[in-house]
This record gives C-alpha cells, structure tokens and sequence, in this order.
C-alpha cells in the first residue's frame, strides 16, 4: 500500500496519525515538499512502519530562516518624525538545522532531494540500496554516518566535494584498511598467546567476504 501526502499541510502529528492507522499495509510513503513537517516526525513515523520499503522525503526538511525582525523608528527633540533604519543594527538571522536517524530492517529506498535543512545524517538500514542525498547543501560530512551494506547507489548531484568524498569513503572503502580481527590466539591449556597463522587470516577475509562484507564496493556514488 502507498500513501501519497506529498505537496500538503500534513504535520508531525498528522504523519503519527498515518503511520498509527497502517502499520501493517503501508510499504511507500511519499513526502515531498511537505514543509511542516520535521525529522522527528520522519523518525517517529518510520519506527511505527515495519514494512516501509520506500520513503521520499524530498524538499521537506528544508532550512527554515526567522524572518527579520522590524526596524523602529524614533522622534527627535524637536517633535518631527526621523528615521533611523541605519542606526539600527539588525543581527542576521542564523537558520536552522535538524538531525535525522533512520533505522530501519526493510527499507530499500531513501530520498532526501533538496533537504538543505539536514546538516547530520545517520542512516542504519541493512537492506537499503538507494539513498538520494541530491542537493542536501547543509549537511555536514562529519556527522555523517552510513550503515547500509546492501547500498548500490547513491545519488549526491549538488552536495559540496567534501561531503562526496565523505560518502565515498564510506561506501567504497569501509573496509579497505581493516585489520583482521583476530590476530593471535591461546594454546589449548591457555598458557600463552601465539600468532594465528597466515593461511587462517586469509581465510577469515575470504569469508567475511562472501558473508557480504564487500557488497559495499559495487555502490556506485553518481555525482
């Protein structure tokens, strides 16, 4: 079952009230351009949907800038009226950003277009293989974190070098400098340690290898 609320009004409130009355059929949830909604909304709505396997939340977690605030103005001694906007040193308005933590046992599709209010990002969900982080200008490469082993695109057009050389690093080379796990190992009486054999080790990376520790090397990062 989908469930197509993108370009609405809907709340967080609103989306725990879907979320709550279709937990067991709901699999697509379309998002887009919903600007009422927040990332704690996603996250609780998420949680409540066991069986969501595509969510797109494009271009609803946006930056969301306080309006200025007005200028006043002031009589001087003489009674007349005087402006005084350049006397009046405003503060710029500073906008604001969320954190979004999905985790998730089925969802194989995640679409995060034009979520320029999203400056971190942890996403743990073993069974995604499309992330869409197109134009997410704000978020920030060091509180990014991507737990997703199945990953076989992610689609970054638009996000700044650092935060693509970011998602590559995670995506592609996770696993290039890790050291085997267990280099030494005790006698049978436990007296002592010694060193595992070479072949052993070699062993171990060859199954890890096939229990799926490599699928992450055919994520393609398109730019």
């Amino acid at each position: 079952m989908a469930c197509l609320i993108s370009r609405s009004c809907i709340t967080d409130n609103g989306l725990g009230m879907v979320s709550k009355a279709f937990p067991d059929t709901l699999t697509r949830l379309l998002l887009a351009m919903c600007p009422n909604i927040t990332s704690y909304g996603v996250q609780v709505a998420t949680a409540q949907l066991p069986l969501l396997q595509l969510m797109d939340c494009g271009k609803s977690l946006c930056a969301n800038v306080p309006p200025e605030a007005p200028r006043s103005y002031f009589g001087d001694l003489t009674g007349g009226i005087r402006f005084c906007s350049k006397l009046q040193i405003t503060r710029k308005q500073q906008p604001t950003y969320q954190k979004l933590i999905i985790k998730h046992a089925n969802l194989k599709k995640l679409s995060l277009w034009g979520c320029s209010g999203i400056d971190a990002l942890c996403v743990n969900c073993p069974e995604l293989n499309d992330l869409n982080l197109n134009s997410c200008i704000n978020l920030n490469p060091e509180r990014l974190l991507l737990q997703c082993p199945s990953l076989k695109d992610v689609h970054v057009t638009g996000c700044h070098d650092m935060l693509i050389g970011a998602i590559r690093n995670q995506v592609l080379n996770e696993f290039a400098a890790a050291e085997p796990r267990m280099p030494c190992k005790r006698l049978a009486d436990g007296s002592k340690r010694v060193q595992v054999p070479q072949f052993m080790l070699e062993q171990q990376f060859e199954d890890e290898k096939w229990c799926g520790e490599s699928r992450r090397s055919q994520c393609a990062v398109h730019v």
